[in-house]
Parts: C-alpha cells; sequence; structure tokens
C-alpha cells in the first residue's frame, strides 16, 4: 500500500453508505497506514470517529488523544464527550471539564455550551448560575454577530 492507494480506499468507503465488513478493515488499515505513514492529525480524527460511531470508545480514546496532542480543537471536544458521558465506563468530569476548557478557548462554540452547562450543573465545579449567563450570552452575541456578518456578505 502508498498514500495514494489509502486515499482512494478513504474516498471509496466515505462514498457508500452501507459497507461490508472487509471494506471497514480495509477502511482502518488504510487510516491507520495513512497515520503511520504522514502523522497528520485529520487521519486520527477520523479514525477516532469511526471507532466512536461504532461505539468503540477506547479506540475512539486513543485516537483523539493522538490527534489532541497536535492541539487539534475538535480531538479536545471530543475527549471532553467521552469523559463527560463516561463512553469508556468512567464518567471524569474533571477531564471533560479541561478538554471542554481547551477546546472554548480555541473558539469551539459547542465546546463553550458544554462549559456552560457544567456550571450551571456543578458538574466538577460549583454551581454558578451567573457563570452559565455569562458564558451562554456570549455565545448567543457572538452567533448573533456572526449571523449578521453572513448575512451581509
Amino acid at each position: 500500500m502508498n498514500i495514494l492507494d489509502a486515499e482512494r480506499i478513504l474516498d471509496r468507503f466515505y462514498s457508500k453508505s452501507n459497507y461490508s465488513e472487509e471494506e471497514e478493515y480495509e477502511f482502518i488499515e488504510a487510516l491507520e497506514y495513512l497515520i503511520d505513514q504522514t502523522n497528520d492529525p485529520n487521519y486520527m480524527m477520523q479514525l477516532g470517529g469511526h471507532y466512536y460511531g461504532i461505539r468503540r470508545f477506547d479506540l475512539a480514546l486513543k485516537y483523539y488523544e493522538m490527534a489532541a496532542n497536535f492541539e487539534i480543537l475538535d480531538a479536545y471536544e471530543c475527549l471532553g464527550y467521552i469523559w463527560y458521558y463516561g463512553r469508556t465506563g468512567e464518567r471524569d468530569y474533571e477531564k471533560a471539564f479541561g478538554y471542554f476548557q481547551k477546546a472554548a478557548d480555541g473558539g469551539d462554540a459547542i465546546a463553550a455550551y458544554k462549559l456552560a452547562d457544567m456550571y450551571k450543573n456543578g458538574y466538577f465545579v460549583e454551581k454558578d448560575y451567573e457563570k452559565y449567563k455569562e458564558i451562554i450570552e456570549k455565545l448567543y452575541i457572538t452567533h448573533r454577530a456572526e449571523t449578521s456578518i453572513t448575512n451581509f456578505a
């Protein structure tokens, strides 16, 4: 296999809505090859996402952590979800909060919303309705501003 062959396998896999076990195996092998050859965090995210989708959260965690080493915001958000919901069998609000905070600091609105949720419910942090409102209002204002800019473009 070479990089071009691996990318073709990905293209074929993504073009289908139903795939066989063999095609899934080939897809996973191609992504593992691309990760090994390129060290590209986008491939890590793709494989993590695939494993998350088929509920292999232990493997999703592995690949999201690899991508997080490259400071990929989406990886932080995904790791936050894994720990927030205890996808690997262990719920850890402290880890979830840390990952959501990293993603939110980078501008990830979904992660910021999850932080607000944690303040509202007192998960890892003290319940703080004012902090919850502050985050939600900031998200609302940012969203309105972005929507206004988009409408004028």
